[in-house]
């Protein structure tokens, strides 16, 4: 079965191969491929070998693929040799003001599939797909040249009460704080966790003290993809308490400010909302708090904040929120042991209370927590 399909881009082939070359970005315009996991030592060129998990309906196959042509800023040719078996082909050609960029596939399905006659179904089903996954292309493409230059900030991404995120070219984001507060120490924490294998965006540069360029993660909050699909909630409450856990594991230098017996490093603000979904992992953002104490002191600042944090959302929005949130704490304590936990809420509410941004009725259902009186 061949499909052919193109889209005109408005980029030079050169803009368009920095981002195509990227196997691992493919997932980010690409509807039916959720996640990309290199095998092979390189990470582009010929023999370059990875794993597609792809979803077409309610399938899931993981395509086991092998980079077997590879020119610069021209071709790009995939090999498949999992239950799918064949070639497929990007091309790039310059156009008048921009690239016409050729996908060709040629490829056998599996005997299951009901042979020819199972084509004659999936091919009308596959080249909707693609198409759409071209067009995704072109948005990127128009997303990432409206991002500016690594030379300078650009567009604004989002502004907290003590900071404010920017674009930064196409892959990266500037983390400035408004307050002129030193970013030092979260700039030691990206490198400390990044070395250790703890799920943190990459640093890359260090513009000031208060300002510093780190990798752009794309995807939903924890938080968001929990209200969109409330079903994952156990998941989620589990994968925040392993998290804990996880950091718990690694030291924090001698010299960080100690929070709580204890020295591991500590986030003192993980939270659903601070942790990015990455092709459905997480990334944990927000290390300007990090400081040395025990995993449980940890935990027990995030179950204060689960659990006594407003929402912005209307009435119904808040009641929804605050039934999920109950439930979602209830799951994380018990995942990371509540007995833990719990012993040490009074100390974390007490450092939550130190927080200037907490609104009035935050303050009191923190009390509320710590006298053990919160519904």
């Amino acid at each position: 079965m061949k499909i052919q399909i193109s889209i005109d881009l408005p980029a030079s082939p050169t803009e368009v191969w920095d981002y195509l070359r990227d196997v691992t970005k493919h997932p980010e315009w690409m509807i039916d491929a959720l996640s990309v996991e290199v095998t092979s030592e390189i990470s582009e060129g010929p023999g370059l070998t990875f794993v597609c998990l792809t979803a077409i309906g309610p399938f899931r196959i993981r395509d086991q693929m092998e980079v077997v042509e590879w020119q610069h800023e021209k071709l790009m040719a995939v090999k498949h040799s999992g239950i799918v078996a064949g070639v497929g082909r990007f091309t790039l050609d310059a156009i008048a003001g921009g690239t016409r960029f050729s996908w060709v596939e040629s490829i056998d399905l599996p005997w299951h599939f009901a042979g020819r006659l199972g084509e004659r179904f999936a091919k009308p089903i596959l080249t909707s797909i693609w198409k759409r996954n071209l067009r995704g292309l072109r948005k990127k493409i128009i997303e990432r040249q409206q991002t500016g230059t690594e030379m300078e900030p650009a567009g604004l991404i989002n502004i907290g009460s003590e900071w404010e995120l920017r674009h930064y070219g196409p892959d990266q984001v500037v983390r400035t704080s408004t307050h002129e507060l030193d970013l030092s120490r979260e700039a030691e924490a990206l490198e400390i966790l990044a070395d250790a294998g703890f799920p943190v965006p990459k640093l890359t540069k260090r513009l000031s003290k208060a300002s510093l360029v780190i990798e752009r993660i794309d995807g939903p909050t924890m938080l968001e993809d929990l209200i969109a699909r409330p079903w994952t909630l156990s998941r989620h409450a589990k994968n925040l308490a392993r998290l804990h856990r996880a950091l718990g594991k690694i030291n924090a230098p001698q010299d960080w400010k100690r929070v709580s017996q204890g020295d591991s490093i500590v986030h003192l603000d993980l939270h659903p909302a601070a942790i990015k979904m990455r092709s459905g992992r997480p990334v944990v953002l927000n290390w300007y708090r990090a400081a040395r104490g025990s995993p449980a002191f940890d935990a027990a600042v995030t179950y204060v904040i689960l659990r006594t944090a407003q929402s912005d959302n209307g009435r119904l929005g808040r009641l929804l929120v605050s039934s999920l949130r109950k439930r979602f704490a209830k799951i994380f304590i018990k995942e990371f042991g509540a007995k833990e936990v719990l012993a040490c809420v009074r100390e974390a509410a007490e450092l939550r209370l130190l927080d200037v941004n907490l609104s009035s009725n935050e303050r009191e259902a923190v009390f509320a927590l710590a006298r053990d009186e919160l519904d």
